[in-house]
């Protein structure tokens, strides 16, 4: 296994060009932690303060309704950054909360010291330009499938798209994610199975 640090100046250096001493600076600013299977990073309720690159290890984002059922909002796996973004962005307390569903080894960093990274040099800057953006573009695709798509398709375009993730992932976890009970999946599985056993012979 690569050391954490060492795979997170590459994550970084996929983004945009960081100087040397840049890089250098997250050995100051993040320590390593790990979290256990099950175990938080974040809590709703919490104050956020935090940031994590997640180098090994698999987490879900998701909010819990006042019916007390666990809707999952996202996933977050090696080599990302995971946050309550929204909640750190308004200083207040997180409305999500972050869940390691695999033993999870991450570097952390207190948010005040990665806002101090990105007073200074502009890649800092530039990073969370680009993550911004990629974070909008997901969170607006979501949007549309949810209010456009029926679950099959969304079922659909998760397992075919995040194909890796999804072996990693229960059937519970995917049907949160894609607005379903566990039940429902288990009926689209069925159909879709059915369909694709109808096409086979016919062809």
């Amino acid at each position: 296994m690569p050391d954490l640090f060492d795979q997170f100046d590459a994550f970084l250096g996929g983004w945009c060009e960081f100087p040397s001493d840049e890089l250098a600076k997250t050995r100051q600013v993040f320590r390593p932690v790990s979290v256990p299977r099950g175990g938080f990073l974040t809590r709703a309720g919490d104050r956020t303060d935090r940031v994590a690159f997640i180098g090994r290890g698999l987490v879900r984002l998701y909010y819990t309704g006042p019916d007390g059922v666990e809707r999952a909002h996202g996933f977050r796996a090696e080599n990302q950054l995971v946050c309550a973004y929204s909640a750190a962005l308004r200083g207040e307390s997180a409305d999500v909360s972050i869940q390691a569903l695999e033993p999870c080894s991450l570097l952390v960093a207190s948010r005040a010291a990665f806002e101090q990274l990105r007073a200074g040099h502009q890649c800092w800057r530039e990073l969370t330009r680009r993550l911004t953006e990629e974070l909008y573009v997901r969170q607006e695709r979501r949007q549309r499938e949810l209010l456009l798509d029926d679950a099959a398709t969304r079922y659909l375009s998760f397992v075919t798209e995040h194909a890796d993730l999804a072996r990693r992932l229960t059937q519970r976890q995917i049907a949160s994610y894609v607005g379903v009970t566990p039940v429902a999946l288990s009926r689209i599985r069925t159909r879709l199975i059915s369909v694709n056993d109808t096409a086979a012979v016919r062809s």
